[in-house]
């Protein structure tokens, strides 16, 4: 065998490949963390590539001086927090139901919530159910017509499935009910997929700007997502009372926005990211 089949058959191309995919994968954040951080006058010549230039924490003090940012920023925990916390629960609770063999509705209802993954109303008729409902510019509007996902109920009813049947059996013969089975042997053997839920749940209302940007006109219910899209598209931000320092601020107001906005779903990923590949894969396989 010579050199290059050696090297072919060797991991050294795939720690490459992986190498150059974590590479591609982290500037874009390093980038904009080294603009946030940055001496203004460099963000705004635009000569910085990859580590700082100069320190500056004046964007981020700005951003607690904000009201805005601050409101928003809460906004965005309410719905995450709420969002999420709501849409697991149901959607444990279903999975739950419908893994149940002896559920005479279990097929029907399966068939239904995975129609909805194919046909849905559109844009038009959500939007005259939520007004309908009474719902525009409410915060539940943000959370109510997206509490259960298809995708999501999928996997968890499957991961609920490749449990044993055994241990609810010994349960009901102690003279248990459902509701025991439920929250005393299964939820507790769940915690992957519960931590996927949480995950996806959560990045998913962390990000929504879109739901907010149609029915949200009130500033005051709008989460951060809204505002961080506008100041990219206007390419503004207010800066009260900074004269010239407003010239050099505006830019790198950006950068510590998106760094905000971001910072809390990367510091939740690392603690539930040893649950996410089993019960997704479970889930899936089942």
């Amino acid at each position: 065998m010579n050199r290059k089949e050696r090297f072919v058959d060797s991991d050294i191309p795939i720690y490459i490949v992986t190498a150059l995919i974590i590479i591609i994968t982290l500037y874009p954040v390093i980038y904009v963390v080294s603009m946030s951080f940055s001496d203004p006058v460099h963000v705004l010549a635009r000569d910085i590539y990859f580590l700082p230039k100069g320190f500056s924490l004046k964007a981020y003090r700005m951003i607690l001086e904000n009201d805005t940012v601050l409101r928003s920023f809460g906004n965005t925990i309410w719905y995450t927090v709420v969002g999420a916390a709501v849409s697991v629960t149901l959607t444990a609770t279903t999975a739950f139901a419908l893994s149940r063999r002896q559920f005479f509705l279990r097929r029907q209802l399966s068939f239904l919530m995975t129609l909805t993954m194919f046909v849905s109303g559109g844009l038009i008729p959500l939007y005259i159910l939520v007004q309908k409902m009474h719902l525009y510019n409410n915060r539940w509007s943000i959370i109510l017509p997206y509490i259960i996902s298809a995708y999501n109920l999928i996997i968890t009813r499957s991961f609920f499935e490749a449990l044993p049947e055994e241990m609810a059996e010994a349960v009901k013969m102690d003279g248990g009910s459902e509701w025991t089975v439920m929250t005393k042997i299964f939820f507790p053997l769940s915690k992957p997929i519960l931590s996927v839920l949480i995950l996806f749940y959560g990045v998913g209302y962390w990000n929504s700007y879109f739901a907010p940007l149609i029915f949200l006109s009130d500033e005051k219910l709008q989460p951060i997502q809204l505002y961080l899209r506008r100041i990219l598209i206007t390419s503004e931000v207010r800066v009260a009372g900074m004269g010239m320092d407003a010239i050099l601020m505006n830019e790198q107001m950006k950068y510590a926005v998106i760094v905000v906005a971001c910072f809390p779903i990367m510091i939740l990923y690392p603690f539930i990211q040893k649950y996410f590949e089993k019960g997704v894969l479970i889930g899936a396989v089942k």
